[in-house]
Formats: C-alpha cells, sequence, structure tokens
C-alpha cells in the first residue's frame, strides 16, 4: 500500500516539475507594454522588466524633454506592473508560490518510511 502511495507521490512530483517548466517557459515569453501622456509614449518591456521597445507619437515634441523623460518612466513602470500582474495570473493556477514547502523533517521521515518498507 505504502509502495504505491510512494509512486503516486514520485508521479505527482514529476508532473508539477514539468508543469513548472511548461509555465517558466511561458512567463519567458511575456511581454506588456505602457504607454503615458495621453499615449504619446509607448514602451514595451520582456518578462524580465527589460524595455525593449520605445516608441513616440508623432506629437512628441509637444513635451519638454523632461516631460519626455518622465513619460517614458511612467510608461515603463506600467508595463513592468502588467507583466507582474500577467506573471501572476499565469502561475495562480498551479498554486506556485502559494503553498508552504514541505519541512525538512517531513521529507526525511518519509525517506525513513520508504527505507523501512523497502528492508
Amino acid at each position: 500500500m505504502m509502495d504505491d502511495e510512494f509512486s503516486a507521490a514520485v508521479d505527482n512530483f514529476h508532473a508539477k516539475i514539468a508543469e513548472v517548466a511548461r509555465l517558466q517557459a511561458e512567463c519567458a515569453q511575456l511581454m506588456a507594454t505602457g504607454t503615458a501622456e495621453r499615449r504619446r509614449v509607448r514602451v514595451t518591456v520582456n518578462a524580465d522588466g527589460i524595455a525593449i521597445d520605445i516608441k513616440f507619437a508623432a506629437d512628441i515634441g509637444d513635451l519638454s524633454y523632461d516631460e519626455i523623460a518622465a513619460a517614458v518612466s511612467a510608461a515603463s513602470r506600467a508595463a513592468v506592473l502588467e507583466v507582474a500582474e500577467r506573471r501572476k495570473q499565469l502561475m495562480a493556477p498551479a498554486g506556485i508560490g502559494t503553498t508552504a514547502a514541505p519541512k525538512l523533517n517531513d521529507i526525511l521521515a518519509a525517506v525513513d518510511s520508504l527505507r523501512d518498507q523497502l528492508r
């Protein structure tokens, strides 16, 4: 009976690892675009929050350099927050980051129990 439980636990562990790998691959592809100054500034960031594209509208010249700099910062922040939210939503169904890790004593007890059964 305990062998079945152990096999099921191992299978469940492997399935979780595969799911985590799939989700990590999806997260690595995330991108988001933030805008500022009435959409005159658009900044697109990748999954790591690094700006990969910055676009200015034709009327960007109506803004001062300081206003443009502030708008780039604001648009970047908005995009980074969007990527973080998408990552959170992507990971939520898998329960990643929402459950406590097993305690070392519990793991050692399970290993001891398995060892006793294999003797």
